[in-house]
Formats: structure tokens, sequence, C-alpha cells
């Protein structure tokens, strides 16, 4: 009997360890779902740099405020979304180091 595509694909000896397959393909995910999280990151760093700054100028008035008020709420809203990529990628980071603790 000829093994299925899926069992062509499985590494050597997996078939004898089924923790271990679990363990290689979970770790591999996180390790893609890290990949993933730093360009985010990268991304969301990029968009601060490009972001204004709303430098003093001579413009004044309720115009202004809300100006100030919208780059405000950018700021805060980049500065949020840094943080929780990088909530997510120490996560992804600890789920890694706890599955290669439990290898072997």
């Amino acid at each position: 009997m000829s093994p299925t595509k899926a069992e062509e694909k499985m590494p050597q000896g997996s078939d004898s360890d089924p923790w271990a397959l679990s363990v290689m393909i979970a770790s591999r995910m996180l390790e893609e779902q890290a990949a993933a999280l730093a360009v985010m990151r990268s991304r969301i760093d990029r968009a601060r740099a490009l972001a204004p700054s709303g430098v003093e100028s001579e413009w004044a008035g309720p115009a202004r405020r809300l100006y100030d008020a919208g780059l405000d709420e950018l700021h805060r809203t980049i500065s949020s979304a840094q943080a929780s990529v990088d909530v997510a990628l120490a996560d992804t980071r600890r789920a890694i180091d706890t599955l290669a603790g439990h290898v072997g």
C-alpha cells in the first residue's frame, strides 16, 4: 500500500512519535507567526516615522486645535498598535520557548 500525500510530507520517524510531530508543527506555526508579527511591528514603526509631528507654527485657532487633537489621537493609536504587537510577539516567543522545553 502506497503512502498518502500527507504521510509523504511527514518527517522521518514522525509516524512513531505523534507528540514530536505535533510539537514540530506547532513550533513551525509559531515561528511563522513571530516572523509575521515582526514584519507588522516594522511597518508600524515606519508609519510612526511618517506621521506628522505637529511642530509649532504660526497657525492657530479652532482648526489648529482640531488638527492637534487628531495628531494626538493618531500617535496614541500608533502607540497602542505597537504595544499590542509587542505583547503578541512576546507571547508567541514564550510559547515557542515552552514548546522547545517539551522536546526531547
